[in-house]
């Protein structure tokens, strides 16, 4: 990790933002709070849809960072209880979703909405600074665009295209 935060006054750029983290992978929950909290945010993490979901009815934050594959339990369960909340409060939240490179994840990909896609392991550096960003364009009332989504997520796929690629290829040259 190599931050490029370093002035000290930004430290605690994300002071008051309340996050929910939702992975079913133990570590990178861990890994997200304890890196957000470094930050000033207050984030509360769930192994679970259903978890998150118990969560969504005592605590509103202003961005979710969710895994996309779940076993057993479905992204838009979380996503339907998220179109409820902001239909009753008006108020945006945005989502970040994370996910490995799998085949279903590239074909869930184009079906969820999201701000923003990020495949596993995360470029840290890249992760506080996307978050930011979200932060201050929703302070701003400025949610992304469809088309902008839609661009994020198209980018995201073709990421997971290339490593797929380059996977094939090491292996195929492994064989050889």
């Amino acid at each position: 990790m190599n931050l490029t935060i370093a002035d000290p006054s930004e430290v605690e750029i994300l002071k008051g933002v309340q996050i929910l983290v939702v992975d079913n992978d133990l570590d990178s929950g861990v890994l997200y709070s304890i890196f957000l909290k470094d930050f000033g945010a207050n984030v509360i993490a769930s192994g679970s849809i259903r978890e998150a979901v118990e969560i969504l009815s005592w605590f509103v934050p202003n961005m979710i960072i969710c895994e996309i594959t779940f076993f057993g339990e479905s992204i838009y369960t979380l996503l339907n209880k998220l179109n409820a909340m902001e239909a009753d409060n008006r108020n945006h939240i945005p989502i970040i979703v994370t996910s490995t490179c799998t085949r279903s994840s590239i074909n869930g990909l184009l079906e969820i909405e999201c701000e923003r896609y990020l495949l596993k392991p995360i470029d840290l550096d890249q992760f506080i600074l996307i978050i930011n960003n979200l932060v201050l364009s929703n302070e701003n009332n400025l949610p992304a665009s469809a088309l902008e989504t839609r661009c994020s997520n198209l980018m995201a796929v073709k990421e997971v295209l290339a490593l797929e690629a380059e996977v094939i290829l090491i292996h195929k040259n492994y064989e050889e």
